[in-house]
């Protein structure tokens, strides 16, 4: 049977017309809702995604300026021992400084199947919104390099990288001391 002949066969009929319009009709708006869902569920996980990268952004500018502090502070208690002087700290680190945030988890059950759904938990201050964060976890320091003057005798290297061991917690072997030029 052709198509056209089946519709016009349908259309022939009022009660059959009336019927399968008002089906059409309710099968349009099931499918508009069903697209309304799926494209809205699409902008949520956008904007999560969005949320967590400036939380990243955050955290990787906590974390340098806690670097560049950690070696202005070594090269200030460093440059107080004795016969040493103008001295230099680089510090490596094997990652980044990391925060643990908060979440807030929803769980619900349905038809006896047990769903959980986790999302960042923020503080809102007026219209900017920040994340709580549980705990941060320190970058590890994989070495120190130092050059400083009067780093010339052994006797204050080992001093110097004495020093720098006790502070940061590395062995002795991460730590070089470089006498200065000049």
């Amino acid at each position: 049977m052709n198509y056209l002949e089946t519709i016009k066969n349908i259309t022939k009929d009022k009660n059959k017309r009336v019927e399968n319009l008002v089906f059409l009709v309710i099968l349009l708006v099931v499918l508009l809702i069903a697209i309304n869902v799926i494209f809205s569920n699409k902008d949520k996980n956008s904007n999560n995604t969005s949320s967590n990268q400036n939380i990243i952004d955050n955290s990787s500018n906590t974390s340098s300026n806690t670097q560049s502090e950690l070696e202005t502070k070594l090269a200030n208690v460093l440059s107080q021992i004795s016969g040493v002087s103008e001295v230099s700290v680089v510090v490596t680190y094997s990652q980044d400084s990391k925060q643990n945030v908060a979440y807030n988890t929803k769980e619900s059950e349905k038809d006896g199947e047990k769903t959980s759904e986790k999302s960042v938990a923020y503080n809102e201050d007026g219209s900017k919104k920040t994340a709580i964060v549980e705990s941060i976890e320190m970058p590890k320091v994989e070495g120190i390099l130092v050059v400083a003057k009067g780093a010339s005798s052994v006797d204050i290297r080992s001093k110097i990288a004495t020093a720098i061991a006790t502070v940061t917690g590395i062995p002795v072997y991460k730590v070089q001391v470089f006498e200065k030029q000049g």
